[in-house]
């Protein structure tokens, strides 16, 4: 009886075993794609496989380089938003020095263009989309490699589109007003203070005229 139940546990777990790395496939709507990060770095770890390659980039840059979103861009990316992803692409905030990359599966990174595997050492640039509950995992949009290979890691559109970068999406600086730039509101406190001052002086020069008239009148 206890060696029926030992194998039972064992058929158990084997038939589970494979869904544990399905367990750690996440769809494109785990991941935040309203604001597509940017970051640049060297390769310091690479598990490939499937379903997903994984990628640790050490982050040695977030600012996002100029003219980034006029790069070319694959025609199949370009047809499903890949251009409006470019245009929204804002540093990557997540604070920290290392982000796992989830790549694409690898028969469609071969399809794409990638020639051969991402190496330790190698130097990345990558867009993408952070992890809901983790900022230090990201789903990428494209990378590009040192030779400026452009590959892309998406083939549906996203669930929800990103969203202008806070300095395109906010209106033009000089439309939108600040402190400096807001007319000041009349101060209604002040008009209480005006009429009391004016009545006061009306009042005393009423009571000099009323004692000057009284010691004329005594005088005579």
């Amino acid at each position: 009886m206890r060696r029926s139940r030992t194998l039972a546990a064992l058929g158990l777990a084997l038939a589970l075993a494979p869904a544990a790395p399905a367990a750690a496939h996440h769809g494109w709507e785990h991941y935040d794609t309203t604001a597509p990060s940017y970051a640049s770095g060297t390769v310091t770890d690479v598990t490939w496989g499937n379903p997903h390659p994984e990628v640790t980039l050490r982050v040695e840059r977030t600012d996002v380089p100029a003219e980034w979103a006029d790069r070319e861009l694959p025609a199949e990316l370009e047809e499903i938003g890949g251009r409006d992803v470019l245009e929204a692409t804002r540093a990557y905030s997540g604070g920290s020095e290392r982000l796992t990359l989830f790549l694409a599966p690898i028969e469609r990174l071969a399809a794409w263009g990638l020639e051969g595997r991402v190496e330790v050492g190698e130097r990345l640039e990558v867009v993408g989309y952070l992890d809901r509950d983790h900022a230090d995992e990201l789903r990428p949009e494209l990378i590009v490699r040192g030779d400026g290979q452009t590959v892309r890691q998406r083939s549906v559109p996203l669930p929800v589109p990103p969203e202008p970068t806070p300095a395109e999406g906010g209106g033009d600086a000089a439309d939108t007003p600040g402190p400096a730039t807001v007319a000041a509101e009349p101060d209604d406190s002040s008009a209480p203070t005006v009429w009391l001052l004016t009545g006061g002086g009306f009042l005393i020069l009423l009571v000099a005229g009323a004692f000057h008239v009284v010691r004329r009148a005594n005088r005579t």
